[in-house]
């Protein structure tokens, strides 16, 4: 998390953290990412008492927003929902309290049984998946950081063969891959397509 953020990066984080500055920024993504308040201030190198007023803040921003589901264990459940001619795409939050302990047993099983679904594809297709949704990076993103470490990300190609073109296709790839597997285990599920597929993994850490 050292250094200057990229565009992509930035411009993927909620608008009520982007309007803080860089070190709040990094102190969200950790939070994201599961870190506790002593974790943050040692990766970000900030006294406690500044990592601890940091997330502080964060957490007031988000609440405010009415996002604090990002970073804590949700008291609203987001769906995603279409209208009926398919048209019109919007988010629609439900509060937890309201849900029935079935249905919350239901969304954690899927989450569960998505995550082990990953963990169960191809090295490639989990790391790539990783990358993207986790790490928040474009294909640009990607092909320079396996330049970077020097390991391809796709197999049967040399990294100086590796285009933009090719993370495209290899996370498309994965994500068609990871879609199949789930649908065979939620064969009647409506819910399932690759949109939505796209919208949970952005939404759950993998």
């Amino acid at each position: 998390m050292e250094g200057v953020f990229n565009e992509a990066v930035s411009d993927r984080l909620p608008a009520v953290i982007r309007s803080l500055d860089q070190t709040h920024q990094k102190v969200y993504i950790h939070l994201r990412l599961g870190k506790k308040e002593d974790e943050i201030a040692t990766l970000i190198r900030l006294p406690p008492d500044d990592a601890k007023e940091k997330i502080s803040k964060i957490r007031g921003q988000l609440a405010a927003a009415g996002h604090l589901y990002l970073i804590e264990d949700p008291q609203f459940v987001s769906l995603y929902l279409s209208s009926e001619d398919g048209e019109e795409e919007h988010e629609r939050y439900i509060p937890s309290a309201d849900i029935s302990v079935d249905n919350k047993l239901i969304i954690h099983e899927f989450i569960s049984i998505l995550k082990k679904t990953i963990e169960g594809l191809l090295p490639n297709h989990s790391r790539i998946l990783r990358l993207r949704y986790q790490q928040y990076m474009t294909a640009k993103d990607i092909l320079g950081f396996s330049r970077k470490i020097g390991v391809s990300l796709i197999p049967g190609k040399s990294i100086s063969e590796i285009d933009e073109q090719d993370i495209f296709y290899a996370i498309n790839s994965a994500l068609k891959e990871l879609l199949k597997r789930l649908k065979e285990r939620y064969m009647e599920e409506h819910f399932l397509c690759m949109d939505n597929l796209k919208y949970i993994l952005e939404e759950v850490e993998i």
